[in-house]
């Protein structure tokens, strides 16, 4: 009988490159439905099931200012694991941890968005998918080559980024902070890993978004 790694292992093997095919809050992304449809042949073929587990909750309210109105977000986060199970032997099977992370307007549109989110992630890193400038982001949706990404270290190119997007780094910041990182200390060092030398209020939109992707990715400090 096949084992749960090497079931894993076959449905890697059907997955190729992936391009961002939707946008929010001025952002491109992998949808979670290509991700998903991308492997559930085989995962159905296969026998695989993939079981996420919310392990806890802790939510806090963000309060800003957009266009001249006083907003107020959800900001819903918590550990979590994925478990991949063979159903053929369900005592064969992989725990992985992870966690989540959403801002909404309503609480329970920032978990289920939070969730979404994790998975779409969980499953691009897990079988390593390339979603970088090096495949997908070289070309657009409908194939055409020739695109080129915008330069990080240049905030000529490309539309400024929002006061969404500023306003979540911002928050996503502020989580990090401690006694020895400070936010413009964490700030300096996304900056670095964003490979430039301007602050973030006056990013692109491109930019901001590589921002939140890191910060909602790494569980590590921003500036580490």
């Amino acid at each position: 009988m096949t084992n749960i790694y090497q079931k894993l292992v076959a449905i890697r093997k059907t997955i190729d490159a992936f391009t961002k095919d939707s946008e929010s809050f001025g952002y491109s992304y992998v949808s979670g439905s290509q991700v998903l449809h991308k492997i559930k042949d085989k995962m159905d073929e296969l026998e695989v099931v993939l079981m996420p587990q919310v392990l806890n909750q802790h939510h806090e309210t963000f309060d800003y200012v957009a266009k001249g109105k006083e907003k107020t977000d959800f900001i819903v986060t918590g550990d979590m694991k994925y478990v991949w199970v063979n159903a053929e032997n369900p005592e064969d099977k992989i725990e992985i941890p992870w966690q989540f992370m959403g801002q909404q307007d309503d609480i329970s549109k920032a978990f289920g968005s939070g969730l979404t989110y994790s998975e779409r992630y969980f499953l691009l890193k897990f079988f390593g998918v390339p979603t970088d400038s090096d495949d997908p982001d070289g070309k657009d949706t409908s194939g055409k080559q020739g695109y080129s990404k915008p330069n990080s270290s240049n905030n000529s190119n490309g539309s400024l980024a929002s006061e969404k997007q500023l306003n979540l780094v911002k928050s996503l910041l502020k989580k990090k902070v401690t006694g020895e990182w400070t936010f413009e200390k964490l700030h300096q060092g996304l900056k670095q890993k964003l490979n430039t030398t301007v602050d973030m209020e006056n990013w692109t939109k491109s930019q901001a978004s590589q921002a939140i992707e890191i910060l909602q990715s790494d569980k590590k400090d921003a500036a580490s």
